[in-house]
């Protein structure tokens, strides 16, 4: 969504939540200045803008900037969070961007002709299809493109063109503001379908829910979904297994529409069925679909290769599986990168490809593993140009789920009760299961000692000095490094 947003409105935007983390703290320019590196004329203008800005917009009215020499504090006087705050001057920029201001119109009125559409946005034709070609790149990435001479200006399939619209609506105003209320109207009046989402989800999920009915009963007769057999057996579980699916039936004309509907809520809502609603998932899913059988031979030959030893818990097992048979369904049915819905679509490719890899060079083991089992299984259903996408996938599901650890040998000869100290201490900072310790110097990956007697270390191999057991500072620096260690860690 960034992508609507030109380098300025990006700019104040950081700027803003720069200073509102910082809320009645003095901050320097010269610490603005490096944090968005730009010059310091470019900041102050920026900065005078911004003030402008929020004066403009009741919503952030209590919001007081006090200028100092060399620097600048916001005060918030409202009483509401930051997130909201930032999420509500977001949305005053994106509200700014022509390109937002395109998509929000068409998706409300259809257009015959782009003179229709500059007229309504009072632009000249040659800048608006200049904006229109930038934005059939983005739309890209959704299979969908912005054309006219149609009953619809966005042009697709009925999947992807939904998809779309809930990522943009949810995305633009992150439940300010819900799109579609008298659609809603005859939805959210049921007191029994209320209390039980209020009872499971939080407010933020419920408004998700909410968007994504909308988008459906606005649709749903005059643009119907129909699912391939093999999606509809994979989805048919969530009808049955899931709470939310039982209590949002009513509200769908035809089975594929009620099950397209939960494959949405899975795309993007995270953790929307339960650890336990999980494990029986897994037991329910068909296995005469090739999707299910390549999630439950990829999830066995992983549990092989990372768990040599202890077995998977069902807990894992069951959710990894889950991930991988909905990123699957993704590449198959959407024909779209599952990576994509673990960040925002609307940046450009390259930003995509370049973030991806420098996270898929952090986990060389899952990319060596991923390999191996594609060259050992040539039954696997996926078309090899989603392996990269898939590979990201089960890097992002092992940082999830496996839990990286790095040995600590500690050694503090000061006293008799300090290693122990030591010990009990990082127990209960980190997970137990993170951290393992051992006997063997040569064996560590973190050598804890208090003496300065020379030691043989290998390569990657850390030595932290511990003077006092008692010092705060001392704490500070070692949990930095343990947590910089098991971030690393493969």
């Amino acid at each position: 969504m960034e992508f609507f947003l030109n380098d300025k409105s990006k700019k104040k935007l950081e700027l803003f939540k720069e200073l509102i983390f910082n809320d009645g703290e003095k901050v320097s320019f010269t610490d603005l200045q490096r944090f968005l590196d730009i010059s310091l004329s470019t900041l102050k203008r920026y900065f005078n803008e911004l003030e402008a800005d929020i004066k403009k917009n009741e919503k952030l009215k209590m919001i007081v900037f006090e200028k100092y020499s060399g620097g600048v504090q916001l005060n918030n006087h409202s009483d509401f969070k930051l997130d909201y705050l930032v999420v509500t001057l977001r949305l005053h920029y994106l509200n700014d961007s022509l390109q937002f201001k395109i998509i929000s119109t068409i998706l409300s009125k259809s257009y015959l002709t782009a003179d229709e559409l500059a007229d309504d946005l009072f632009v000249s034709i040659p800048y608006l299809y200049k904006q229109i070609n930038a934005l059939n790149i983005q739309l890209e990435s959704f299979h969908i493109k912005l054309v006219f001479h149609s009953n619809e200006n966005l042009c697709g399939e009925e999947k992807h063109l939904r998809m779309f619209c809930f990522y943009f609506y949810w995305n633009a105003y992150r439940g300010i503001i819900v799109p579609f209320e008298s659609e809603l109207s005859c939805v959210f009046t049921c007191p029994d379908l209320i209390e039980s989402l209020e009872k499971r989800y939080s407010a933020s999920v419920i408004k998700r829910i909410k968007l994504m009915l909308g988008i459906t009963i606005m649709r749903q007769h005059n643009y119907p979904i129909y699912l391939p057999v093999e999606i509809k057996n994979i989805l048919k579980p969530f009808e049955k297994t899931t709470e939310i699916s039982k209590l949002v039936k009513r509200y769908f004309i035809s089975e594929d529409e009620h099950l397209f509907f939960n494959l949405m809520l899975r795309s993007f809502i995270s953790d929307i069925d339960s650890p336990k609603e999980k494990i029986m998932l897994f037991d329910k899913f068909p296995r005469s679909s090739s999707l299910v059988l390549s999630s439950e031979l990829l999830i066995n030959e992983y549990e092989k290769e990372f768990f040599p030893i202890t077995l998977m818990t069902t807990k894992e097992k069951t959710s990894i599986f889950y991930y991988l048979l909905i990123g699957l369904v993704y590449c198959t049915f959407f024909e779209i990168n599952p990576m994509y819905f673990f960040r925002q679509i609307m940046i450009s490719e390259q930003g995509n490809t370049e973030f991806f890899k420098k996270y898929l060079k952090k986990h060389p083991k899952i990319y060596r593993f991923y390999k191996k089992f594609r060259k050992n299984h040539p039954v696997f259903t996926l078309d090899s140009s989603f392996n990269f996408g898939l590979c990201m996938l089960l890097s992002i599901l092992t940082d999830m789920f496996l839990n990286s650890q790095i040995n600590i040998y500690i050694q503090y000869s000061s006293n008799n009760f300090g290693s122990i100290f030591i010990k009990n201490k990082l127990l209960t900072i980190f997970n137990p299961k993170s951290i393992n310790f051992t006997k063997d110097i040569d064996e560590a990956d973190i050598a804890i000692v208090d003496n300065f007697e020379k030691h043989k270390e290998k390569e990657n191999q850390t030595f932290f000095f511990v003077n006092s057991f008692l010092d705060e500072r001392m704490w500070l620096e070692l949990n930095t490094v343990i947590q910089q260690r098991l971030l690393k860690h493969e």
